[in-house]
């Protein structure tokens, strides 16, 4: 719900937020609260809004009549150049013959509407399903520049989420070049305030990190074409009173978020695309969008934020008829065949993957062109017939047949040097040549900016998906770009970068509109284009290539923070792992798997009598609690050498426990498992999963019988005390076997009346 007050103030107001803002006299929109709803504004204003007297010796006054409003030291919806302001601005361009930087932009008036605000663009929007959403516009003038500017605030009441863009035109000058265009900013009179952002690199993305903002400036950002694994456009803020905010960025591209905390006391956040690889020409009558920021908040901490903005994705970002389905469980053929995939081989493993349950097969990279490594063929979208002679239709048939969903591995925005494409477009990449751009293994970026590229891309994949009836594909981006210009012109004011993502969005958005049943699967590098940008066109994303479990619980812990299970592709694959090389047994592998969309990496074709049963009756499981481990609220505790998860669904009925143990310590000590999502008035009934073993497994890891009958407020306060470990002491019947890398998955239900 939007109020519009008296004297210019608005409350946007969510089910269990508040955000505040007032013009002030000056013209200037002043930010006065964000947090835990607020009963009555009206009544709360005058207290709420900051009071200023004092005029300080040092401070740049609005003019003569406000003398005492320092732009520099007021909370606002955002900053510009020129007129005191030396905080990062939101909003920065020159103007004129002279290259003028000052902005000088004041309030002229406010629109109010239903539902969301369309983009200007083929920028994805967060989508209004509930039919509740509300957008409130506050326009913006500068008298001298002819700049029009409109900040746009959709509110979405039930989902507790409120989202932000910035929309900024040229209604004077001949043109206006904008440096900076930032999505939202966000300001607050505290000094007690920290950041956890997700970082990272290839192999080793989403790490969690927590930083103070003191200070000066802490930069979150990416300097690619991709919004990459050294910083997802994500961040967490903890406000030192237990509340946590919780913010993104619907892009794939280059972005930056900066936190700083000035000499004022004032913690001061802007985030949007990365003004550094950005600029724009604006000429007269013409508009400039950024990208939607997504805010949502909650007083009761992190878990709580997560939980939000998990809900918001699932209801207003996932897109087409995948949005609120359960997603199948794949076999993905990589891992086991590489490039040496055929269609004897594929057709045997989907044999396999069906025998123990799984739902589809996904071919990998290497079933096109002359593909035998990684520096030929890619943009030649036809089948090798040497390795399937009978066609990708009589192989998409054969798996259709066995009642399986056939999926395709395709990296559109790439082509090879040793290639058809390559040879009969060469005007189409990014860069001179290939013989200039050494050192890329033959790869070359496609240039999405042009219209042709874009609809041969379209057409191309389009032909292949309705020719071959493919049910899902996996798109994925393998390499950054180095030489940002086209053989047709070289680097066009900084506007390139964001210019192809916008070129990537058409083509997404063009495949979604011919194909709604599509399941789309994003990757690049494996988890660098883990963003709201692609999970507006796609399923799911991939984290990581490295899918070692105990590495992927990490990571998983780190962008479950910000994004829900059913948005994560999760990995059972061999062990030793090809990554690391490191030997986890089979339970372990599925356990962690379990938490999000899982798939497996195995040759389907080669299993023993027990891995069959085993992976069977993983499987089984995994059915059988789909839902809650794809849409259930999930928490995350890290206890030193423990990790432990919990999956709960609404009611909190059912919740499953990941208790992860990554070294085996001599001589430990008693454990308890706390359940903090357990229902206080309810009794559960918690045991672990069972285990399928071979016989030396069975005399290896013996499983232990746990199981408790417990009221859910001893199961969240006093907790669960565990049978004792075998560390040293010798083994004794009903004690548990655990080693280094092992787990166990408890099951706790509700015991019905």
């Amino acid at each position: 719900m939007i109020e519009m007050l008296e004297g210019n103030a608005f409350h946007l107001a969510t089910d269990g937020t508040s955000y505040v803002i007032c013009i002030t006299d000056t013209g200037h929109a002043e930010h006065i609260y964000y947090g835990k709803k607020l009963r009555d504004v009206r009544a709360s204003l005058t207290a709420i809004r900051e009071k200023r007297y004092m005029v300080q010796r040092s401070a740049v006054p609005v003019n003569e009549d406000n003398a005492e409003i320092d732009l520099n030291d007021t909370l606002l919806e955002f900053s510009s150049e020129g007129k005191g302001d030396y905080r990062i601005p939101l909003i920065a361009a020159s103007w004129g013959e002279s290259g003028e930087r000052t902005i000088d932009l004041r309030f002229r008036e406010a629109k109010q509407g239903k539902g969301v605000k369309l983009a200007l663009t083929s920028l994805p929007i967060a989508k209004d399903r509930k039919d509740e959403a509300e957008t409130l516009e506050l326009v913006f003038d500068d008298r001298k520049s002819g700049m029009r500017m409109t900040l746009a605030y959709t509110v979405f009441p039930s989902l507790d989420t409120i989202t932000r863009r910035t929309i900024v035109e040229n209604r004077g000058v001949s043109r206006i070049t904008l440096r900076a265009v930032a999505s939202a900013q966000l300001d607050f009179r505290s000094s007690d305030m920290k950041v956890t952002s997700i970082t990272g690199k290839w192999l080793r993305e989403a790490e969690a990190i927590e930083r103070r903002i003191e200070s000066g400036t802490i930069i979150s950002e990416s300097r690619r074409d991709r919004s990459s694994a050294e910083a997802n456009p994500g961040f967490m803020l903890t406000d030192g009173r237990g509340g946590c905010y919780i913010c993104n960025l619907i892009y794939s591209g280059a972005h930056r978020a900066s936190f700083s905390l000035t000499s004022d006391g004032m913690t001061h956040i802007v985030w949007g695309i990365n003004p550094d690889l950005f600029s724009w020409d604006l000429q007269k009558g013409s508009r400039f969008e950024s990208p939607e920021a997504v805010m949502a908040y909650s007083e009761d901490g992190q878990a709580e934020a997560s939980a939000r903005m998990h809900a918001f994705i699932r209801s207003s970002i996932c897109r087409g008829e995948w949005a609120e389905r359960m997603r199948p469980l794949m076999l993905n053929t990589w891992e086991s065949v590489y490039y040496n995939a055929s269609e004897d081989k594929i057709l045997e493993m989907a044999k396999g993957a069906k025998g123990i349950g799984l739902e589809g097969v996904i071919v990998g990279d290497g079933w096109f062109g002359a593909r035998r490594s990684e520096r030929t063929s890619l943009g030649d979208w036809h089948v090798n017939t040497m390795k399937f002679p009978s066609g990708l239709f009589s192989l998409a048939q054969g798996i259709h047949r066995l009642g399986l969903l056939f999926g395709l591995w395709f990296e559109p925005e790439c082509v090879s040097d040793r290639s058809e494409l390559y040879k009969t477009h060469p005007e189409w990449i990014i860069g001179r040549s290939a013989e200039e751009n050494a050192g890329r293994a033959g790869k070359e970026i496609l240039n999405l900016t042009l219209p042709a590229v874009q609809d041969w891309m379209i057409e191309t994949l389009s032909s292949t998906i309705d020719r071959c009836r493919i049910d899902y594909i996996v798109w994925d981006m393998t390499r950054s770009y180095s030489d940002i210009f086209s053989q047709m012109g070289a680097w066009d004011g900084g506007e390139f970068l964001h210019k192809y993502i916008l070129g990537l969005y058409t083509v997404l958005g063009a495949l979604g509109h011919r194909f709604p049943s599509l399941y789309i699967s994003t990757a690049a590098s494996g988890g660098a284009r883990f963003d709201l940008g692609m999970l507006s066109f796609s399923t799911s994303a991939l984290i990581s290539d490295d899918t070692d479990p105990m590495d992927r619980a990490s990571m998983l812990a780190g962008i479950s923070m910000l994004y829900p299970l059913s948005a994560i592709e999760t990995t059972v694959s061999p062990s030793p792992n090809a990554i690391t090389r490191r030997i986890v047994d089979r339970d372990t592998r599925f356990n962690i798997g379990a938490f999000g969309v899982l798939s497996y990496a195995i040759d389907t074709a080669e299993l023993s009598r027990v891995e069959k049963t085993a992976f069977k009756a993983q499987i089984e499981f995994y059915k059988g609690y789909r839902m809650l481990l794809q849409f259930g609220r999930i928490r995350v505790q890290e206890k030193g050498n423990r990790t432990i998860w919990t999956v709960s669904n609404k009611d909190r009925s059912v919740i499953l426990m990941l208790y992860l143990q990554r070294e085996l310590k001599p001589n430990s000590d008693e454990e308890k498992l706390f359940v903090l999502d357990a229902d206080e008035g309810y009794d559960y009934r918690i045991f672990a999963r069972s285990h399928i073993l071979s016989g030396q497994e069975a005399i290896s890891y013996p499983q232990e019988s746990e199981c408790y009958t417990v009221p859910g407020d001893a199961l969240r306060w006093g907790g669960i005390s565990l049978v004792e470990q075998v560390s040293g002491n010798g083994y004794r019947e009903g004690m548990r076997m655990l080693g280094d890398c092992s787990s166990r998955l408890y099951i706790i239900r509700r015991i019905e009346d």
